[in-house]
């Protein structure tokens, strides 16, 4: 075994505890991949060693206990093709199939009050159109309430356990919420003018409103009570987004996580007024999950950062810090934290992101660089543990990890900079960082990298034709090379909402040919590293297979790894080993060599 993979091995070989979710009797339940994959595990109500609880080669995406008693739904797809399947598993016991239709897939929404029924979004009846489903745990019998047009979210049921709210999300900004009765009845619940956000309903046991995450008529994500159909009333607004959202069993208090500037800061807010009530001290990294103990007086959340894998974390009612209710291992060793940066564009902005530096002191002729791009493009690049990064760190190979135009967490205008005819924009932000490393003494400027997944593959594939002279490797997980062709292949559920983000398809056939890398594929002139996902509904392999064939065509210096078991992420251990170590050569050959 060579140094690298035994380095690479020590990484991986550190799993993540994530995605708490107690069960009525007190246990939680989470996801571990200790094995390889995502699984359900527990930890026991009254102590004791945690458990797996699932066992398979593919990964469980989310698990949620019941508020009936010490069970659980939990959901997996089929090698990464989205098409989940829902599994309910008693409180001992074997999961038991609650669906079973491969082809549909089933987006969880929530028990019951009662905790009998679970409701979901299903595609079933037409893949572009997700309607909502109630399913029957104790037989299996599923009910469509109604038939919807278009993607859809179910985020909870009404307090009488009879309606489910329905989310509609058209376009990343905008989400309204409708309740649908059992004969398929819809009642808009938030009726307005304008694109804003109606988010992460809560309510009142009383029926007579609930609380909610919504940017209506601000830049940031605030929380707020409503009646339904009436307008928001503000309760707590920071300049950042508030992310989470979760009311306490007696719904007194409100737990929440703000995001700043891409760190996560749990408040306990007063429900009532939205007072901050307590602010517990927990370590700087990223909040994905919080879950109230059914007694309220505890919640528990998942916590991970740069330099440690997602670790279990519960804070008690009127204690100042939180404290580590579970880490499935000891924190890596020889690992390199994250610092905020920011740098200057081109219409003076500055722009967020992060920078890792490898240990010690620069070589004289200064650090190569890899620029990760994140995906989206209506996301945000966080303070992650990234063993793929760590282990470039390991090689000697800086990190900086934009946040350029277009990402979410930095208000509504930043998030609109790229849009459409601006898209372009966002890359010329990637030369802007470009300039920045290369400025700097401790880095050199000939030795500059780029990698990106998903939109962020577009992003690699942009920059390399649209600064060729820039970039000294590529790697390019499972981007976009045309989007004619993406808009023809991918799942069809995704059209309508991106087409909303990159433009339609047929009105916009000619923006999206320019802004397609396919076309200027002459112009790229290094080394290039593309994987891909076999069954990949989102960007599907065709994509990938393009501009490998375009590179070879042209003689440009391409690999190419494929995964016939993998769809939009690489999520197995094994197969996260063999990309993160083809990588790691590639860019020791170009970035190194």
């Amino acid at each position: 075994m060579t140094e690298i993979e035994a380095r690479l091995d020590a990484l991986l070989a550190a799993p993540a505890a994530s995605l708490p979710s107690f069960a009525a009797d007190g246990r939680l339940y989470f996801l571990c991949d200790a094995g390889g994959s995502a699984q359900v595990w527990e930890l026991p109500a009254g102590g004791g060693a945690p458990r797996p609880r699932s066992a398979h080669r593919d990964a469980v995406s989310f698990v949620a206990g019941s508020p009936a008693d010490g069970g659980a739904v939990f959901g997996r797809d089929s090698a990464g093709d989205e098409r989940v399947q829902l599994y309910r598993l008693e409180p001992e016991g074997e999961p038991r199939p609650l669906t079973a239709d491969p082809r549909t897939i089933h987006a969880w929404g929530a028990f019951s009050p009662d905790g009998r029924r679970v409701a979901c979004a299903a595609n079933s009846r037409d893949p572009a159109h997700a309607d909502p489903v109630v399913i029957d745990i104790a037989t299996g019998a599923a009910t469509r309430l109604r038939e919807v047009q278009g993607p859809h979210e179910l985020p909870g049921w009404m307090p009488d356990g009879r309606s489910v709210v329905l989310s509609t999300a058209p376009r990343t900004f905008e989400s309204e919420l409708i309740a649908v009765a059992p004969d398929g009845a819809a009642t808009p619940l938030t009726p307005h003018q304008g694109d804003w956000r109606h988010m992460n309903p809560r309510w009142r046991k009383d029926g007579e409103g609930f609380w909610l995450l919504t940017d209506r008529g601000g830049e940031f994500l605030c929380v707020a009570f409503m009646l339904p159909g009436g307008t928001p009333r503000r309760l707590f607004a920071p300049d950042a987004d508030v992310e989470k959202l979760e009311v306490s069993p007696d719904q007194s208090r409100l737990a929440v996580v703000v995001n700043e500037a891409a760190w996560s800061r749990l408040h306990i807010l007063d429900a009532a007024t939205g007072a901050v009530l307590e602010s517990p001290e927990h370590p700087p990294g990223v909040i994905t999950k919080l879950s109230w103990h059914p007694d309220g007086g505890s919640l528990a959340f998942d916590l991970v950062c740069p330099t440690r894998p997602a670790t279990l974390w519960r804070h008690r009612r009127g204690e100042a810090a939180a404290e580590l209710l579970f880490a499935a291992s000891a924190a890596p060793e020889a690992v390199v934290d994250w610092q905020t940066v920011s740098f200057p564009t081109f219409d003076s902005r500055d722009l967020p992101g992060f920078l890792a530096l490898p240990a010690g002191e620069a070589p004289a002729r200064g650090w190569p660089v890899l620029v990760w791009v994140h995906g989206g493009p209506a996301m945000q690049a966080l303070p992650n543990w990234r063993p793929d990064l760590q282990l470039m760190l390991s090689l000697g190979i800086a990190v900086l990890v934009p946040n350029v135009r277009g990402s979410t967490g930095y208000g509504r205008d930043y998030a609109a900079l790229d849009d459409r005819e601006k898209r372009m924009d966002s890359v010329r932000d990637l030369a802007a960082a470009h300039a920045w490393l290369g400025a700097q003494p401790r880095f050199d400027k000939q030795r500059i990298g780029i990698m990106g997944q998903s939109y962020g593959g577009w992003m690699v594939l942009a920059a390399v034709t649209e600064q060729p002279e820039l970039w000294a490797a590529g790697v390019d997980y499972y981007g976009i090379a045309r989007w004619k062709t993406f808009f023809e292949r991918t799942g069809p559920w995704r059209v309508g909402h991106r087409a909303a983000e990159y433009g339609d398809p047929v009105a916009d056939a000619e923006l999206l040919e320019r802004l397609s890398p396919l076309h200027k594929a002459g112009d790229i002139r290094c080394p290039m590293l593309v994987a891909q996902g076999l069954t990949d509904p989102r960007v599907p392999p065709h994509e990938s297979a393009q501009i490998v064939q375009a590179l070879k065509n042209r003689n440009v210096p391409v690999e190419s790894v494929i995964f016939p078991d993998e769809g939009h992420g690489f999520l197995k251990r094994d197969n996260r080993r063999t990309v993160m170590l083809a990588v790691a050569g590639f860019l020791r050959q170009h970035l190194m060599g």
